[in-house]
């Protein structure tokens, strides 16, 4: 789960992005770079528009930043119709997908904004839904190609992690 990055100085305050590499805390106004954030090797830092975030990434688990609001509903109705058809014939191949997917989806539902962390299980299921959801109405894989794409890449990499 991302974590807001405090203001070094006043130790309350959130930062906030001024400029490209540059950052302002919302509070006592004192200035940081990029450099400054104490980032570990697991975490990424993830800029949103209201503020800085530092946010873990375990081995093999992807992040994905929407740019738009309507990004958490679009994956959220390929896994509500893959999981109201799944019965019959089965979309996920294992029973614990079922339960992935539920939660996943309640991920989204929480959190339209992003960015999220998904590990390759969630992203396993999640293209699965993509995948029935375009058979079954194939206008929607035309709503967000390059949000799709972007979710598909993840997976790709979530299957291949590199070694460090």
């Amino acid at each position: 789960m991302p974590v807001p990055i405090l203001c070094h100085v006043c130790r309350s305050g959130r930062y906030q992005p001024e400029s490209p590499g540059t950052y302002r805390c919302r509070s006592c106004g004192s200035p940081a770079t990029e450099s400054t954030f104490p980032v570990e090797s697991d975490e990424r830092l993830v800029v949103p528009r209201e503020y800085s975030r530092s946010s873990p990434v375990p081995h093999g688990h992807q992040v994905i930043t929407p740019d738009r609001r309507c990004y958490a509903p679009h994956p959220g109705a390929s896994l509500i119709l893959a999981l109201r058809v799944n019965r019959t014939p089965p979309v996920f191949r294992q029973a614990e997908d079922v339960g992935t997917a539920e939660d996943l989806l309640s991920v989204l539902d929480a959190d339209e904004r992003g960015p999220w962390v998904l590990s390759p299980a969630q992203l396993g299921v999640l293209t699965q839904a993509m995948d029935v959801r375009n058979a079954l109405l194939p206008s929607a894989s035309r709503q967000y190609p390059d949000f799709d794409a972007e979710i598909r890449a993840a997976r790709t990499r979530s299957r291949h992690p590199r070694a460090t």
